[in-house]
């Protein structure tokens, strides 16, 4: 019985040794002859659009190629025609209206364009041309979906403001997107970067604050954009004392400068009456001394780590995201033992170590190459450790109790530590307390994670801390009789901590690096790339950490352990101490210098 058209029929692939066949139609497949084309031609002539697709490719195809004379030809035919239309039809159409970008990509992010593409240019274009925008027609088409009831989506307000920046009214344009919060829709940046940069161009940086403002309360950042075109609006108020205190704002958002922003901040200090800009600048990268000239100018780069505030914000974030997806009873007798314990010296991601330059597949887990590391590290925690102590006005020798601490945490032997099931700290004691009230008495913060400021107090312990996960510590590897040998003097020694079964031993270790202070460095060849890191609530925080914490090494037979620390200063936008210089690298890896006449 033959199959019917479209199905396919699956053949077994014969064996090599079997014996050839004859090249014969296999009677589930149709032979094409002269009946099956005719088939389909049958379908072709006989197939009809639902009401509305004809019309939404002939708005899609004239939008795609600019041509604003068949796309609004077409939309008028479907409006007479009765044809429905989606939302889609609406917003490609005002999109177009409001000069945006065509082919298709009226509905990206202009601010967020990263490609080296053709099209970036123009996607970036805020507040475009009076003469490319179609005011009129934009008016009609919103009122047309406001009679049809057709849904409005932030794509639609986005560009109706995008209409009123271009025809000088940046007003009209902030009352646009902030009736898209009126009606409950998720505003973006380019929502109100229109208005923002409308006010600028005319001057009136009271209604661009006002604009800023209001996308502070929506939780959104200003872009380089923003920064730029409010800069360059201070310059022409000659409001230098503003200008300079958003060159602070934006040194804690901004890592390096792009091109359009480093223009305005040339423009900035050039129209400055008593700065400068300076023809050349030389920073050495191993040491980040910098010299100017023409002045002669000599400056110092400095290493800028988090602010407390922005590290406890950082920890809270890991914290919350750790108990989420980790029993909280673990994990929160993690943070008890941290808090007892810490701040740590060295912190090693034992199961990279362990893995590095090893076959994955096998599990080829390498403890010879992490005591390789801790051997190295022993010296560097030592003499963390000891400056720790002298800050606190403490001997530089730690005590006995001291240097064995920490103890294992996590597997069989001192789970009831783990759970925070200690003497201290018994039901019958606390049963009357909130969680909360709990916290407090154990020196945590009330929703339970570590004070930063008081554990920063303490000198902590003297060794570095090798963190793994229960899996690696029993059978496999670990069963070699050298591999037990290691283990056992990383427990006496309190070096290893052990991540409990059913954990993310990336979370242990990471909570542990941020909360234990400036000094504290993670070894480390993880690029923290992956979806558990992209969730951080503040990524552009765990960054900044990451590049003045994170130790990377590298492991050969020619070189042996090379360790590769952060360089003594980051490289951001730094203002010298007496406020006599600027120092701005770009994207490209030049750098801008400004210093007072």
């Amino acid at each position: 019985m033959m199959p019917a058209i479209g199905t396919c029929s699956h053949r077994r692939r014969p064996a090599a040794d079997a014996p050839s066949r004859p090249n014969t139609p296999h009677p589930s497949t149709h032979p094409p002859d002269a009946n099956h084309a005719r088939t389909h031609i049958y379908r072709a002539q006989n197939f009809t659009p639902k009401p509305g697709q004809q019309a939404r490719r002939e708005i899609d195809v004239a939008c795609s190629k600019g041509d604003f004379a068949a796309a609004f030809a077409a939309f008028d035919a479907a409006v007479d025609a009765g044809d429905p239309l989606q939302p889609h039809s609406f917003n490609v159409l005002l999109h177009l209206c409001s000069g945006g970008t065509t082919g298709g990509n009226y509905g990206k992010d202009d601010a967020a364009t990263n490609n080296n593409d053709v099209a970036a240019p123009q996607a970036k274009v805020v507040v475009p041309s009076a003469d490319a925008v179609h005011a009129e027609r934009a008016n009609a088409i919103f009122n047309k979906m406001v009679t049809l009831d057709i849904p409005r989506t932030e794509m639609t307000y986005t560009a109706l403001a995008r209409i009123e920046a271009a025809t000088g009214e940046p007003r009209k344009a902030l009352d646009i997107a902030k009736r898209l919060i009126d009606e409950r829709l998720t505003p973006k940046l380019r929502t109100f970067a229109p208005a923002l940069h409308a006010f600028c161009i005319k001057g009136d940086i009271a209604g661009a604050l006002e604009t800023e403002a209001a996308i502070t309360s929506a939780g959104i950042e200003i872009s380089e954009l923003e920064y730029a075109v409010l800069l360059t609006a201070y310059a022409d108020a000659a409001r230098w004392e503003d200008g300079l205190a958003l060159l602070r704002r934006m040194r804690e958002e901004i890592r390096s400068l792009a091109p359009p922003l480093m223009e305005s901040v040339r423009g900035f200090f050039q129209s400055h009456p008593q700065w400068g800009v300076e023809e050349s600048v030389n920073v050495d990268e191993a040491t980040g001394a910098a010299s100017s000239s023409p002045s002669n100018s000599k400056m110092q780069l400095a290493a800028i780590d988090l602010s407390p505030e922005d590290r406890a914000s950082l920890l809270a974030g890991i914290g919350k995201l750790a108990r989420e997806r980790e029993a909280k009873s673990s994990f929160d007798g993690f943070v008890g033992w941290l808090n007892r314990r810490g701040p740590l010296p060295y912190l090693v991601d034992g199961a990279n170590v362990g893995m590095y330059n090893q076959n994955f597949q096998t599990s080829g887990f390498n403890f010879n190459q992490v005591e390789k590391v801790m051997n190295a590290l022993r010296p560097l925690a030592k003499d963390t450790h000891g400056a720790r102590r002298a800050a606190c006005g403490e001997d530089a020798e730690p005590t006995p109790e001291a240097a064995v601490e920490p103890k294992e945490v996590g597997d069989g032997e001192s789970k009831a530590e783990a759970e925070g099931n200690t003497e201290e700290n018994t039901e019958e004691n606390t049963e009357e307390m909130t969680e909360e009230q709990r916290n407090l008495d154990a020196g945590l913060t009330p929703i339970g994670d570590i004070d930063i400021t008081n554990l920063t107090k303490n000198p902590g312990v003297n060794t570095p801390v090798n963190f793994l996960h229960v899996r690696r510590v029993r059978g496999g590897p670990a069963n070699h009789h050298r591999s037990k040998q290691l283990i056992d003097g990383w427990k006496r020694c309190g070096e290893l901590f052990v991540c409990p079964q059913g954990s993310n031993d990336d979370w242990y270790w990471l909570y542990a690096a941020v909360a234990s202070g400036n000094d504290t460095f993670l070894v480390s060849n993880d690029e923290m790339r992956d979806h558990a890191f992209q969730m951080l609530p503040a990524p552009r925080l765990f960054a900044k950490w990451k590049e003045r914490h994170q130790v990377r090494f590298h492991m050969s037979a020619a070189n042996g352990l090379e360790f590769y620390h952060p360089p003594p200063y980051t490289s951001c936008v730094q203002e010298g101490k007496g406020g006599d210089w600027w120092l701005f690298p770009g994207d490209d890896g030049e750098w801008t210098c400004a210093v007072k006449k």
